[in-house]
């Protein structure tokens, strides 16, 4: 289980596999469209190219898309 501060807000970390970054929610992926977008990122850096996502870890997106693997996604979130 996840360890939380007063709220929804992480505090030092989740304490789970995924490495979310101290302060930090953990939102899943909800779209084949964003699965895409965080699949093609993770490419880049793994290329050794500059990212256009600033804001997320390389271990951020490996363990997203690891939590995505396998589910059945709506192609376009609501």
């Amino acid at each position: 289980m996840h360890r939380r501060h007063s709220g929804n807000y992480w505090s030092g970390g989740c304490g789970t596999e995924h490495g979310c970054a101290g302060g930090k929610k953990h939102t899943p992926i909800t779209s084949e469209a964003q699965r895409g977008m965080f699949g093609a990122e993770l490419a880049r850096r793994r290329e050794g190219e500059k990212g256009r996502m600033s804001g997320i870890t390389t271990a951020e997106l490996e363990s997203h898309l690891s939590e995505s693997r396998g589910k059945d996604l709506p192609k376009k979130a609501k």
